[in-house]
């Protein structure tokens, strides 16, 4: 009977060495990224672009406050913002916009 181990193993490693004269600006470049070099390799090869930890949370943050304002908005416009509600929901379609975009840049689903 086969090794189940040997079929649950990850294949090996594959490791990347920049020449002398490039190391210090690839190590330099993989900081500046703030990804793993893993990860930075990836993005490098296959394009798909990765937002760093610090990144997300900023937009995750300005996605929240989105909500917060349309939110807001839609209250005003439930206590009876009289000829205002026309602005309110030119502004409530312009948040639904941004946070649409927050949320294609993150890589989420709507």
């Amino acid at each position: 009977m086969p090794d189940e181990r040997a079929h649950n193993r990850r294949s090996a490693p594959i490791s990347y060495r920049p020449p002398k004269g490039l190391a210090a600006e690839f190590d330099a470049r993989v900081a500046a990224s703030g990804l793993s070099a893993n990860a930075f390799i990836t993005e490098a090869i296959f394009g798909r672009n990765r937002h760093r930890p610090d990144e997300l949370q900023a937009l995750a943050g300005l996605l929240a406050r989105a909500a917060e304002i349309s939110d807001r908005l839609s209250e005003i416009e439930l206590a009876g913002a009289g000829d205002s509600a026309l602005p309110i929901e030119a502004a409530q379609r312009d948040l639904a916009d941004i946070r649409a975009a927050l949320i294609a840049l993150m890589g989420r689903a709507p």
